[in-house]
Order: structure tokens, then C-alpha cells, then sequence
């Protein structure tokens, strides 16, 4: 007897993410620069909170803050709370933020986008800055508590605030403790010889060996972004970094593809007549410190380092 027809398996699928699974994907997405994913099919509070953070993640931060999902309750008051702050008289401002604690992550990156754009058109002064920092430092989650305590942390460094890095030393967290040594060691650097990395030269490609007081007394450290080459103000030396940084220190040749990565920015350069340095390898700079694009450090007359502005506390043009 011939057997009977075997039915087709039913597909496997994987099973619906969790509200919290979803605010993490959500977030880390947002991290990295990547699309949001799809919106997942969550129920009740679990769907207000995850809408609340995709808001928060897509707003114009020059703009309006984003419009709150929920309707009642603790969530709709700190919602309405931070929505409030573009509209509150200075002189009230910095008691608003000392009130607002964001237990929502949607309302935490929300306050996030929307006071770095704040920082970065001189709308907040000092002391307002570090409000700001200090309530996204105190709640949510650990991405944006991540991106105040270095942005905290780059403006401390800028300002030369030994009292505000001491402040933001943090506890019982290793990841935490280690970027805080990471400033320290750039602190150290305050006032010292400038460093010496290994750099070639653009276009040339020719290899050397140079102390940052050798490029002059003005160094803007930022990768070449897509669009024209810019234009550097004159007596401020450009060092472009790789993308990859994947050679050693101590190796005196480029090898392929940095080669090829180090040809292209050449070309780029010499058809707009500029000049730079091409730093190879990642190492160097992450021994010393200098982690977060754009970087500005100023010398002194005896070429020693007078100041460092990195990542959040640099200029947006050198």
C-alpha cells in the first residue's frame, strides 16, 4: 500500500519579541546608525512606552519635541514635563530639568537629542549644560546615560574643569571606569609635550614619524566625509584618521587595502589642492586618548599641548 501524503510542517517562526527586547533593539539600531526595525506587535503600556521611544528616536531635534502617546498617568506627566522645556523662561529652566528624572527611555533620549542640539547652538551655558547632563547621567538607559557621561566628560576636558571630572568619576561600573581613565590620561596631557604618532603624508603618502608641534600650532584630527573637501583655516594642520585604523603602531608600511584607502584620500586631495596627514593606525590614537571625532588641540608657543576639543566640546568646522 503506497504510504499517505505527508503534511507540510507548519512554518517555524520566531517567537514575538518582549517589550523590553524591543526597546533594546529599538536603541541599538538608533546606536549604530542602522534602520528602526519593523514596529513589533506589543499590547497596551508595552506599545505606548516602545511608540514614546521611536518618537523619541525619529524627531527633528531643532524642532518640536515629540508628541506624547500616552494618555494618563506617570508616563503622560513626564512626557508633558519634558515637552514643556523649550517653553519655559530661562530663569525657570534649570529648575524644570532638576525635576524632570527620566524613568522612560523614550523621554531620556527624547531629552538627549534635544538638549545636544541645544549645546551645539549655544543655547545652554555652562551651568545649564551640566543640569542637562546630569539628569540624563542620573536615569534611563545605559545608552543614553553612555552618551552624557562622555559628553560630560568631552566638556570637561575642553573647559579644563578638574572639580567637574572628579564629579563624574563613576561607581561600580567597568565600562564607566574605563572611559573616565581614558580623560584622565588626556588630562595628563594638559600642559605636556605634544605626543608623536605615525602619520603619512597626503598626497605624497611619504612615512613619518612627527611630534603634532612639527604640523604647527592648530591640529583638527576628523575623518574626510563624503562631499567637497573642505577648506581649513590657515595654520591648522588636518590629520584624517582611517576609517579601519587597522595597522600597528610600530609598522612602517601601509599595506593593502589601508593603501588603497590612503591613494583614495590622496586623490580627493590633490584634485582640491589640499593637504593632510593620513594617521593608519587606531592604537595610536586609543593609547593617548583620542577617541571621538572631531578632535581640536591647540599648542602653545614652546609647542606643548594648551588645549583639547573632542567629540561633543569640538567645533563643528575646524
Amino acid at each position: 500500500m503506497p504510504l499517505p501524503p505527508q503534511s507540510t510542517p507548519p512554518p517555524i517562526t520566531a517567537p514575538a519579541p518582549s517589550g523590553a527586547e524591543a526597546l533594546e533593539a529599538l536603541l541599538e539600531a538608533f546606536d549604530w546608525g542602522h534602520p528602526l526595525p519593523l514596529r513589533p506587535k506589543l499590547k497596551g503600556q508595552a506599545a505606548l512606552t516602545y511608540e514614546w521611544l521611536r518618537r523619541a528616536a525619529t524627531f527633528d531635534p531643532t524642532g518640536a519635541l515629540p508628541v506624547s502617546p500616552f494618555l494618563s498617568g506617570r508616563e503622560r506627566r513626564e512626557a508633558e514635563a519634558l515637552r514643556r522645556l523649550p517653553t519655559v523662561p530661562r530663569a525657570q529652566l534649570t529648575a524644570s530639568m532638576k525635576a524632570l528624572s527620566p524613568r522612560e527611555a523614550g523621554t531620556a533620549l527624547a531629552l538627549w537629542r534635544w538638549g545636544q542640539a541645544q549645546v551645539r547652538a549655544g543655547a545652554f551655558d555652562r551651568d545649564l549644560r551640566q543640569v542637562w547632563e546630569d539628569q540624563l547621567l542620573s536615569a534611563g538607559p545605559a545608552l543614553t546615560r553612555g552618551y552624557a557621561l562622555r559628553h560630560a566628560l568631552c566638556w570637561a576636558l575642553a573647559e579644563q574643569d578638574e572639580a567637574r571630572f572628579a564629579r563624574l568619576r563613576p561607581t561600580a561600573d567597568p565600562a564607566s571606569e574605563a572611559v573616565h581613565q581614558t580623560f584622565q590620561g588626556l588630562f595628563g596631557l594638559l600642559g605636556g609635550p605634544s605626543p608623536t604618532l605615525r602619520l603619512w603624508a597626503l598626497p605624497g603618502l611619504a612615512y613619518r614619524d612627527l611630534s603634532l608641534k612639527k604640523l604647527g600650532g592648530r591640529i583638527w584630527v576628523c575623518p574626510l566625509e563624503e562631499g567637497p573637501v573642505p577648506t581649513l583655516p590657515s595654520g591648522t594642520a588636518w590629520i584624517i584618521p582611517s576609517a579601519s585604523g587597522a595597522l600597528d603602531e610600530r609598522d612602517a608600511s601601509l599595506p593593502e587595502p589601508l593603501l588603497a584607502e590612503g591613494r583614495a584620500l590622496a586623490q580627493r586631495l590633490q584634485l582640491s589642492g589640499a593637504t593632510a596627514s593620513f594617521a593608519a593606525s587606531r592604537p595610536a590614537f586609543e593609547r593617548i586618548g583620542l577617541l571621538w571625532f572631531p578632535i581640536l588641540i591647540e599648542l602653545d608657543s614652546k609647542g606643548g599641548i594648551r588645549s583639547i576639543r573632542m567629540g561633543d566640546a569640538a567645533p563643528d568646522r575646524p
